[in-house]
This record gives C-alpha cells, sequence and structure tokens, in this order.
C-alpha cells in the first residue's frame, strides 16, 4: 500500500506511452493532481518489449476499426432499408387512393349507362 503526498492511496495505474509501454505505476487518484511521481510498479521492460508492444498496439487498434466497419455497413444497410420501406408504404397508400378513385368511376360509368338505358326506354315505346 502506497500512500501519496496528498494523504490518499496510491492508485496503480497502466503507461501505454511508446518508452514505457503497459508498464505500471503509481498515481493519485484524484485528476490532474500535483503530487509528485512516487515509483514504478513492476521492473522496467527490455528493449526488444519496447519496440514490439507499440506495433502490436496499432495492429490491434488497425484490426478494431477494420472490425467496425462492417457495423457502420449493416447501419447504412439498415437506414437505406428503412427509407425503402417508408416508400414503399407511400406507394402503397397512393395505390389504395388510385383504386377508390376507380371504383367509383366505375360507379359513375354503371350509373350514367344505366340512366341512358332509362332514357332510351322512355324515349322509344316498346
Amino acid at each position: 500500500m502506497v500512500v501519496r503526498f496528498c494523504g490518499k492511496l496510491a492508485l496503480v495505474k497502466t503507461s501505454w506511452t511508446p518508452v514505457s509501454p503497459k508498464r505500471r505505476f503509481y498515481a493519485c487518484p484524484i485528476k490532474d493532481s500535483v503530487c509528485g511521481f512516487i515509483g514504478w510498479v513492476d521492473l522496467p521492460m527490455c528493449a526488444r518489449s519496447k519496440t514490439i508492444i507499440p506495433g502490436l498496439l496499432r495492429n490491434i487498434n488497425t484490426l478494431e476499426e477494420g472490425c467496425n466497419e462492417p457495423v457502420r455497413s449493416i447501419n447504412m444497410l439498415e437506414e437505406q432499408c428503412n427509407g425503402l420501406l417508408s416508400m414503399n408504404n407511400m406507394f402503397a397508400a397512393r395505390c389504395d387512393a388510385l383504386n377508390d378513385e376507380g371504383f367509383k368511376l366505375k360507379m359513375y360509368l354503371c350509373a350514367s349507362w344505366f340512366m341512358f338505358v332509362i332514357v332510351i326506354f322512355d324515349i322509344w315505346p316498346v
């Protein structure tokens, strides 16, 4: 247990800098504290580890970014699908309106023929 100069217990954090990658150190629990550096938790890494770990971290970040690309594509396709569904609903409503209009026109046509037949038979006696 390490106590900071401010009297609080120190936290163990991990460094991700290129100089000291994945090396643990003691830090003050207060963010942006003015407490000084106490020391490292573990021994320094060898030179080879210092050169390999940053490259591995870059590879991990590249792979994670590559994994996010299909998710973006899926989200874009879902948005396009939702747009097409709304257009389909709009066209279906328009189709229903046109079917209603067609039905009305058929009824007017039938009524006009019926009136025509009544007029014809009233004029020409049988």
